[in-house]
């Protein structure tokens, strides 16, 4: 039976931080919230978790994002990185931008990318899932806590009503702030590609790049 436990969103308790990296660190999965939506958290770096994500969420056909606690292990994960993107990162960061990009091979497992080898980065602005990605080594999955095809919980009990005893554990903190999933952009060549709109504007992001490639010549 899934267990229910409720945090601060902006002081999320270190004992239940702990017992979330707990759940995820024996390979279970936890659900909580970000800037965004509710997640579905678990160690992005261990295949058996990656599964499991897959099953709760009845999801084919779409990689796993990764959210990460620092930059630096974008730069650790990345096949290779410009200082423009480095740049965008830094401006856009924390926030609800999810950026893709070329990664090592074998980094991560084969389901996180289903063999494209990029990966959808993000460090939210919420303390929870950072706190959580630092504490397992970079690297937490931060897809929406929902099946497959049906909306994106903004409340813990949205996430339970579909996902039920599939989940180790669930932390209430209230209703997410944003509501919207992150806006997922690539770049190619010096064009940003947005891949889904969402809670930023693509006039937003493409000023911030736009800025970042004048500072970077």
């Amino acid at each position: 039976m899934a267990i229910i436990v409720k945090t601060s969103f902006s002081t999320p308790s270190l004992s239940i931080i702990e017992k979330a990296v707990n759940v995820i660190e024996n390979e279970g999965l936890v659900v909580g919230i970000t800037d965004t939506v509710y997640g579905i958290f678990t160690n992005a770096l261990c295949s058996h978790c990656v599964d499991r994500v897959f099953e709760v969420k009845e999801r084919e056909g779409k990689p796993i994002p990764v959210l990460v606690s620092s930059i630096k292990h974008v730069i650790d994960a990345a096949d290779e990185i410009s200082d423009e993107v480095l740049c965008l990162l830094k401006y856009m960061w924390p926030g609800p931008v999810t950026l893709i990009i070329p990664v090592k091979k074998d980094f991560f497992p084969y389901r996180v990318h289903l063999g494209r080898n990029k990966v959808g980065f993000r460090i939210p602005a919420a303390p929870l899932p950072r706190l959580l990605a630092e504490k397992i080594g970079g690297y937490l999955t931060g897809t929406s806590a929902n099946i497959s095809g049906k909306p994106s919980p903004r409340h813990v009990f949205e996430a339970i009503k579909q996902l039920g005893d599939r989940i180790d554990l669930y932390i209430d903190s209230g209703i997410a702030p944003i509501g919207l999933p992150s806006t997922v952009i690539e770049i190619v060549g010096d064009e940003i590609k947005v891949i889904r709109e969402g809670s930023i504007s693509t006039n937003v992001i493409t000023m911030a790049w736009r800025y970042c490639c004048e500072k970077c010549r």
